[in-house]
């Protein structure tokens, strides 16, 4: 059976936009044209893709699966067309690397230094972004190469993942904070804390939670919740919050003396970071490099003392 391009394109469209007309207008057709093009696709595969309704155009299960099928389509022709762009400026890539703030804030940074000390012209893009974005955008080959967390949420089919490094997680204060001359402290020490936790669903948000579950304490209530890591490493700095983050996250703030770290004694305070691709989508030459390099980064030994530390 032999699919056009244009007409699931069209199912998309209608998909994302849910009404014909939205999506006849996004797709710059008219909507007998619209409406004509997904008859012919029905007809081609023997199924109804779509139900019409008071709400709006629903997919089907048979529609959900040619949907499913388009956006990978979508994102491989978005990928060529940028591809053919990089050529034409004589740059090579892109190479698309999907990241959570821990990967960002050290390895990954390390690693592009050293892809971009061999090819200075690569053209590279870095997007923060979370697990249940990251999965789907890998599969589609959206991205590249995922850097982050591993181990956490259930494994994904046709999702790979490498663990590179372990980074504990670390109490964070304030310099001269009373708190930061204490060399490990207890959850159960900080009952009355005046805690910044994660307000999101994120990785992190979950092993927070899975500490105090293991501490047999409830999630703080009375705390304050910010899905941004900028804010609650300031309120941690300006103020006598205390938190909980990743030791490599808060390493510029070490250095500068802005930051103490105290030791978390609970036992599972470590977490595995890890490179994540899709099975069977074969990486470009420079994304292959610079997996190559990502590892050889993760074994460095100031890396290993940098992540292993207390």
């Amino acid at each position: 059976m032999e699919l056009e391009l244009k007409p699931l394109l069209n199912l998309l469209a209608i998909a994302r936009d849910g009404s014909f007309s939205r999506a006849a207008e996004s797709r710059n057709v008219s909507q007998p044209a619209l409406s004509n093009s997904i008859a012919q696709l029905e007809n081609r595969v023997g199924g109804r893709l779509l139900e019409r309704g008071r709400h709006g155009a629903q997919l089907t299960e048979l529609g959900r699966t040619l949907a499913r099928h388009a956006e990978a389509i979508e994102a491989q022709l978005t990928r060529a067309a940028d591809e053919l762009a990089c050529a034409h400026g004589s740059v090579a890539g892109p190479l698309v690397i999907g990241v959570t703030p821990v990967a960002a804030a050290h390895l990954v940074p390390r690693a592009l230094r050293a892809l971009k000390s061999e090819m200075p012209n690569v053209a590279v893009s870095v997007i923060e972004t979370v697990f249940s974005e990251a999965m789907p955008a890998l599969l589609k080959g959206a991205i590249d190469l995922m850097v982050g967390p591993i181990g956490v949420y259930p494994t994904v089919e046709g999702v790979v993942e490498e663990p590179l490094a372990t980074d504990p997680f670390t109490i964070i204060v304030r310099a001269g904070h009373p708190l930061g001359r204490r060399r490990a402290m207890s959850l159960r020490e900080l009952a009355q804390a005046r805690w910044v936790l994660p307000s999101d669903q994120s990785a992190y948000h979950h092993q927070l939670e899975a500490l105090f579950v293991v501490a047999g304490l409830r999630w703080p209530l009375d705390c304050i919740a910010t899905n941004s890591m900028a804010a609650m490493k300031a309120l941690v700095i300006h103020g006598d919050c205390v938190a909980i983050m990743p030791r490599q996250l808060v390493a510029l703030e070490r250095r500068a003396g802005l930051i103490r770290c105290v030791r978390l004694a609970e036992a599972g305070g470590t977490r595995a970071l890890g490179l994540s691709r899709a099975k069977e989508r074969k990486l470009s030459a420079i994304a292959e490099r610079f997996a190559e390099i990502i590892r050889a980064c993760a074994r460095e030994r100031g890396f290993r003392q940098f992540a292993g530390s207390g």
